[in-house]
């Protein structure tokens, strides 16, 4: 019990932790899911996030340029895709996986 205890409490376990949380959630901050999509490849973790953020981007980019030509459903559209986006970003710097509907399923079988 005494073990637990000290390696909790260590900085460099609890840095490490919050390191790659915030890795995870630059996954889900547009552009920057090159950060962890590059330097983090070793990180199943970490690469989870990194694939489905950047499938998300596309996503979110495609969803834009729907927007011109439908109005309504492009925006309604775009507001469902960054409410899950910042669900996920969430749940990453909480340090947990939740797959996206339809995003989850297109990032699993995207190979990198």
């Amino acid at each position: 019990m005494a073990n637990q205890d000290t390696r909790a409490n260590d900085p460099k376990n609890v840095v490490d932790i919050d390191e790659r949380r915030l890795m995870a959630a630059l996954s889900y901050v547009g552009v920057l899911v090159a950060v962890p999509l590059l330097t983090r490849k070793n990180d199943p973790f970490v690469f989870w996030h990194a694939k489905q953020g950047l499938v998300m981007l596309i996503a979110i980019t495609l969803t834009l340029v729907a927007v011109v030509w439908m109005e309504v459903w492009g925006s309604l559209l775009f507001a469902v895709l960054m409410l899950f986006d910042l669900i996920a970003l969430v749940k990453a710097m909480l340090g947990k996986q939740w797959k996206i509907p339809i995003i989850g399923q297109l990032a699993d079988q995207f190979k990198i």
